[in-house]
Formats: structure tokens, C-alpha cells, sequence
């Protein structure tokens, strides 16, 4: 969704994939991580993990704040806050509480990001080194 003027909306919704988790947030994120780390690629069983950063006073909880489930990696500041319902990945408080982390996974509409960053890369699967020369398909093929 965009305004009248194709530029991205001011705020913006997300949440789950079952819809009982759904949040506000202010489309002016700060920083976009894409990271390879070990940990980032468990927790989220994907090549990277996705996540948005912006400020605690730019997040508000819409619904479903107690079908949150939260899992911290012992010794990092990793965390993956879930729908207990459908697992899908939620927001979370980083370590200090001044960032909202936000799944990019977790919103649909046009992002607006003031950087973007690939981190880890050293510790990306072989299997995920190429991705760009892969054939892209708007369905299943």
C-alpha cells in the first residue's frame, strides 16, 4: 500500500500469519539487517534472518500481545518472539529496549529504510552464495 503519490504510508501494519498477533509501527526504519549469522539462520531456518529496526515510541500493539511466545539465545542478544498460535515471527524489544526489532517478513507494505545492511556474510551456507543467479518464478513453477 502506498499513498495517492506512490510514496510509502507513514505507518504501517503487520503480524502474524494467523492474525491473532497484529502491531502498528512507523514506516521510518532505521536500519535493515540481513544477517547470515549461525544463530540468525536457526532461529529463523532460513539463508538470513530479516530484521528492521526502529524506535520503542514508533511500535504499538494492536492485538495479541499475551499469544507472544519469546526465546532469547543464552549469551547473545538474539532473540525470536512468536505467534504461539501459528509460530510466525513477531516483533521484540532489542537488549536495551530502545529498538523495536521487526520482522521484515511480518509486514506488507512498501518499506521505507534509511540503510540496509548484508552481515555475517562469512558465515552464509554455501547453498544460499548464488542466489541471484537463480531463476526467478511469480508462482510455483
Amino acid at each position: 500500500m502506498t499513498n495517492s503519490d506512490n510514496s510509502p504510508l507513514r505507518n504501517i501494519k503487520g503480524g502474524c500469519l494467523c492474525g491473532a498477533v497484529t502491531f502498528v509501527v512507523d514506516n521510518a526504519f532505521e536500519k535493515l539487517f540481513l544477517c547470515s549469522c549461525d544463530q540468525c539462520r536457526q532461529i529463523t531456518g532460513s539463508a538470513f534472518a530479516s530484521n528492521l529496526f526502529v524506535r520503542i515510541d514508533g511500535f504499538d500493539w494492536l492485538d495479541g500481545f499475551d499469544d507472544i511466545a519469546n526465546y532469547q539465545v543464552p549469551g547473545r542478544d538474539i532473540s525470536k518472539a512468536f505467534c504461539r498460535t501459528c509460530g510466525s515471527g513477531v516483533p521484540w524489544k532489542n537488549s536495551d529496549a530502545t529498538k523495536m526489532v521487526v520482522p521484515a517478513g511480518s509486514l506488507n507494505a512498501p518499506l521505507n529504510v534509511a540503510e540496509r545492511f548484508r552481515i555475517f556474510a562469512s558465515e552464509r551456507p554455501d547453498w544460499a552464495s548464488d542466489l541471484e543467479q537463480i531463476s526467478l518464478h511469480a508462482t510455483l513453477p
